[in-house]
């Protein structure tokens, strides 16, 4: 207890490795993996179900050749006889056990596509199990075929793709969009572009020798191993009853107010995504929680949904955020400093946020009831009862800012928080403890394979100097830096209308966070200014995901039509927020400058 742990990070980097991977097949298992989802309604549920399919085919390639490169890369440290730097501990051992896992992750896929097959050839009428058989044996076929001519077609077309590296990437690009518009799983599609791009510049045996080397190095990283331990926090502060805390402490403080309930369903949404980093989980914890409380209080529907759905973006925004531990893995920027960097921005959403209601119930005075009485019994029985949350999120950022502990070691102490207020208050029986690893293991898959397509496509994009080119092209342009800014984030609030923000930074930053650095601006501020933007378009028409979600909550008696206008007035009160940012960067770099180093 009074010293450290000689090399500790070689050894929790190394178990680490197997202990993700270990959650690839349970994350198949429930299919978890991202799609764009926006055109699946004119498809047709036939079509869907086919493309769905030729999906699940892909990512059966992507884990295939995972584990083939993975293996190889096993055995070169094998032969290498390759240790970790202090404590010589054989690398080989931990990675063909990440081979395995890998290996069994494909196997299950491809179970998971039989049964699509059988799905897809079930809603085509005239297609006998025989037909049906075909299918499914096709599919080993077209994995035959692919490897047999793969090379073939690299030595046709290197030539061009090599005389202009640039059409080669805005190609490949091209084609990242066009499968991701036709279900196609965002991890699959980025890691087999991004290899046939490398294949096509490099040379194929280079190009795998990368995907091994580079897919071992992500797993090994002891850096990540924030994601997860951040990740399971979250769910067990749900499973703890936490937001249910957080939520009446808020009424017992605001609801005397009026619109009370209105600010306390933000203050909730600010508190619960400090523990959980997730727009869309506190959108949906914490409406689950207030719809029905608002419902009971008189509150108009639209306004309530509308509440929520805005104040959900804050859990994103809150740290610590899982979407900006993503973000500091791509840029190789500071997790902590990106954590600390978010905290007066968060603060200010939380603000303006509780100003727009404040002025709304004023000047449409129907939407709310009558406020109510303020209870100092009830505010200081709230406050005792919600103490544990307050403080495990005082130690997990005080931590961060003041040194005491790095990212991870502050992570590993929010899990052993939040499981300890779980466990003493009885909520992790009848298995509901399974469940919370379950839903761990699931969500890092998910964001797991997300990333390892992020870092493919990244490697690939790095070696055609797009970003130099794109970076020349918007020098050409004449145009100021923050026009070029304004620009950029028009796009990145209509891509968060429709995507979620871990597949849109896995695909943007590897090209993007170039040209800011061009541009002479800081990338922990453009980190949360993206942030910001993206979880702007979860909550704007015509696809923002957080108002499905209420909708959904809501029922089938409240229009979609009335959740968006519910939410617009919060949407102005966003973009008054990105402004703000935007002008006055020290908003978001002041407090990291004053952290302790």
């Amino acid at each position: 207890f009074n010293a450290p742990i000689a090399a500790m990070n070689e050894i929790v980097a190394m178990v680490f490795a197997i202990a993700i991977t270990a959650c690839f097949p349970a994350g198949i298992a429930q299919r978890v993996h991202l799609r764009v989802n926006i055109l699946s309604t004119y498809f047709g549920e036939k079509m869907s179900s086919w493309l769905t399919a030729i999906g699940s085919l892909l990512l059966f390639w992507m884990f295939a050749l995972i584990t083939w490169r993975v293996g190889v890369y096993a055995m070169e440290l094998y032969i290498r006889d390759a240790t970790t730097m202090i404590l010589n501990i054989p690398k080989s051992p931990f990675l063909w056990a990440v081979t395995l896992l890998c290996g069994i992750s494909a196997i299950v896929q491809y179970v998971i596509f039989a049964g699509d097959v059988f799905a897809a050839c079930r809603r085509s009428p005239g297609l006998s199990n025989v037909m049906t058989t075909l299918c499914l044996f096709g599919g080993l076929l077209t994995t035959l075929i692919a490897i047999l001519i793969f090379g073939d077609v690299v030595i046709a077309l290197s030539t061009s793709a090599k005389a202009s590296p640039v059409m080669t990437a805005l190609v490949i690009f091209g084609l990242v969009w066009i499968l991701l518009f036709l279900l196609i799983p965002i991890g699959s599609v980025m890691v087999l572009l991004g290899f046939m791009g490398m294949s096509l510049l490099l040379d194929t045996s280079p190009a795998l020798s990368v995907v091994g080397s580079e897919v071992a190095a992500f797993l090994t990283n002891d850096q990540l191993i924030v994601l997860p331990l951040f990740l399971m926090m979250g769910v067990l502060a749900s499973a703890a009853g936490l937001s249910e805390d957080i939520y009446r402490l808020a009424q017992a403080l605001l609801g005397h107010f009026k619109g009370g309930l209105a600010l306390a369903t933000i203050g909730g949404c600010a508190g619960f995504g400090a523990v959980t980093g997730s727009s869309v989980a506190t959108a949906t914890t914490i409406g689950r929680v207030a719809l029905p409380e608002m419902s009971q209080r008189g509150y108009k529907p639209s306004f309530s949904t509308g509440c929520v759905a805005a104040g959900g973006t804050l859990g994103a925004l809150v740290p610590p955020s899982s979407a900006l531990v993503l973000y500091a893995y791509l840029t190789e920027e500071s997790i902590g400093r990106l954590f600390i960097a978010a905290l007066v921005p968060a603060a200010l959403g939380v603000f303006l946020y509780m100003l727009t209601i404040s002025a709304y119930v004023r000047l449409v005075p129907k939407v709310v009831p009558a406020p109510g009485k303020f209870d100092a019994t009830e505010l200081k029985s709230e406050l005792r009862r919600s103490l544990t949350v307050i403080v495990l999120f005082a130690v997990v950022m005080g931590g961060i800012y003041t040194g005491l502990f790095t990212a991870t070691e502050a992570a590993s102490v929010g899990v052993i928080g939040a499981f300890l207020i779980a466990l003493f208050r009885g909520k992790l029986r009848s298995g509901v403890f399974w469940n919370v690893m379950g839903e761990t293991a699931s969500i890092t898959a998910m964001i797991y394979v997300l990333i390892l397509g992020g870092i493919t496509i990244s490697f690939f994009l790095g070696i055609t100097e797009l970003p130099e080119f794109l970076t020349k092209k918007v020098a050409q342009m004449d145009l100021a830096p923050l026009g070029i800014i304004a620009l950029l984030l028009v796009v990145y609030i209509l891509l968060g209308a429709v995507m979620e923000s871990f597949s849109i930074m896995v695909i943007t930053v590897p090209v993007v966070s170039s040209l800011i650095i061009d541009l002479g601006f800081d990338l922990i501020w453009w980190g949360v200014i993206m942030l910001v933007v993206v979880e702007i378009g979860l909550i704007t028409p015509p696809f923002g995901i957080n108002v499905f979600v209420l909708k959904a909550i809501a029922g089938a008696d409240l229009p979609l039509t009335a959740v968006f206008r519910g939410v617009m007035p919060f949407v102005g009160a966003d973009i008054v927020k990105l402004i703000l940012l935007v002008l006055l960067p020290a908003l978001v770099l002041w407090l990291p400058s004053t952290m302790f180093n």
